[in-house]
């Protein structure tokens, strides 16, 4: 790749807030020539667009992109450590790892959706990428192409994942406490005696209302991993 080319890179989570499946991580790579390009495919604001239309623009991203990586954080590890120090520890590996396969100076701009308590537990990412300027903005998915993107390819998989786990379990809904869907589908397992399935995530408090035997106590801090990650261990 020529030298005078500028990289940007976009990151942005979905299924945070579930009390059901995955939480999901994407990390997308592209040329900053092509944001133009993104931006007409009416990707800004993830939020508003339909799981149809996001399933729809997720091939033509990867075409654009340079790289796409995928990472998914399972409700155990979500029930024993820190949400938000998981997450950033988790970006961290992937930014390390592209460092190794993509030229770190060609790097102008890493935005990352924020929820608060992020910079709390923030590295220096620079250490990857010397250049460039990184960004932590709330809502960045409304603002920036390249985040807008890996926003998509997050709710996108988060969606995927979910249809799996209906085609087992029959109608869990969106997996939010605030979907009556899922709260009555727990409430019924729970009532027939049945242990808590393994996607369920046992910390979150509306549990104690209605499967308080399921309910477990608080995260444990976590600890820092000695061994740096490979690319291929997000490769979901």
């Amino acid at each position: 790749m020529a030298k005078d080319i500028s990289l940007v890179i976009g990151i942005d989570e979905a299924g945070r807030g579930p009390v059901l499946g995955d939480m999901v991580i994407a990390v997308a790579v592209f040329r900053e020539d092509v944001l133009e390009a993104i931006n007409g495919l009416g990707v800004r604001d993830s939020k508003l667009l339909t799981p149809n239309i996001r399933e729809k623009l997720v091939p033509y991203i990867i075409k654009y992109s340079l790289a796409v990586i995928v990472s998914r954080i399972s409700p155990i590890e979500i029930d024993h450590y820190n949400l938000n120090e998981l997450t950033i520890s988790r970006i961290d590996y992937i930014l390390g790892s592209l460092s190794k396969v993509i030229d770190p100076f060609q790097v102008r701009r890493i935005t990352i959706d924020m929820i608060t308590g992020y910079r709390k537990y923030s590295p220096n990412y620079k250490r990857y990428f010397p250049d460039a300027d990184v960004i932590f903005e709330v809502d960045a998915d409304a603002k920036y192409a390249e985040v807008s993107a890996a926003s998509i390819i997050a709710k996108y998989y988060r969606d995927q994942l979910i249809n799996e786990l209906k085609r087992y379990y029959g109608e869990i809904g969106s997996g939010y406490p605030t979907d009556q869907r899922t709260i009555n589908w727990i409430k019924s397992l729970y009532k027939k005696g049945y242990p808590p399935p393994p996607f369920i995530r046992r910390t979150w408090g509306v549990l104690e209302k209605i499967a308080p035997k399921w309910h477990m106590g608080k995260k444990k801090k976590m600890r820092r991993r000695k061994k740096q990650k490979t690319l291929t261990d997000f490769m979901d």
